[in-house]
């Protein structure tokens, strides 16, 4: 074949034409190649621009949680002030109404949960584009943070705690205190119950029970863990909104 192509013999003109042919190749190679360049950084800018902006949604959702978890501290906080109360009383050193150990004792089988926001963390995760972002350590540290399951892992040992005590069939107490006294409950239609203005337990004497303070003595030892959860995840929360906010500022 070579010498096939080596032995024509190519006029003036047939030289011209041969190399304006290898020009226009040339010229269409690069053409593809720039577009292909281009098509490439295109794609890459709208793959940057889409993890972005799931970033920026990540941090939304990260905020969000963050007051749940002030609310959360607080409504616990509240909670364990009135079962410490509760124990003093029991103790002798305190010596509160009837009223206000019911509302203590009563708002102790109230609990609230928590549940990360993930659904933007899901779409970044799920669309390969947290395998792309270029700070690795950022991905990781996203990837860690939904992956932990702590603080909810403790809030629902809290309530399983909650739930163990059976209260309804206790001589001692009222179940219809389970409502709140004075309260005309507006927002419930055809509601034609009247609720006293006091509690009818007697939870002066209830809380003396040897079960009621096991109960409440496990509460706050299951409080604890709910603390320290409560703390570690703010940390951390503060943390990777901190290094996302860094990250979209770059």
């Amino acid at each position: 074949m070579f010498r096939f192509l080596k032995n024509i013999r190519l006029g003036e003109q047939g030289i011209k034409y041969l190399k304006y042919a290898v020009g226009e190749i040339i010229l269409v190679v690069i053409g593809i190649l720039i577009a292909l360049q281009f098509n490439i950084t295109k794609e890459e800018n709208e793959a940057n621009q889409a993890a972005e902006q799931l970033l920026t949604g990540v941090q939304a959702d990260l905020k969000l949680e963050h007051e749940r978890i002030d609310f959360l501290y607080q409504y616990y906080t509240e909670i364990t002030d009135g079962i410490q109360q509760i124990i003093l009383n029991y103790q002798g050193k305190e010596n509160n109404s009837n009223e206000e150990l019911g509302q203590f004792f009563l708002s102790t089988l109230d609990f609230r949960k928590f549940s990360k926001i993930n659904t933007n963390y899901q779409t970044l995760y799920g669309s390969g584009l947290l395998q792309q972002i270029e700070d690795k350590k950022l991905s990781e540290e996203i990837i860690t943070y939904y992956s932990k399951q702590f603080l909810e892992w403790s809030l629902e040992i809290y309530q399983e705690k909650v739930n163990a005590l059976n209260i309804s069939n206790k001589v001692l107490f009222d179940p219809i205190d389970k409502l709140r006294p004075g309260t005309q409950y507006q927002t419930i239609p055809n509601f034609r119950l009247d609720i006293p203005d006091q509690y009818s337990s007697n939870f002066k004497a209830f809380i003396q029970t040897p079960e009621v303070i096991n109960f409440l003595v496990d509460l706050l030892h299951q409080a604890e863990f709910v603390f320290n959860n409560l703390e570690n995840y703010k940390k951390t929360n503060e943390a990777l909104s901190n290094h996302i906010q860094k990250h979209l500022e770059q």
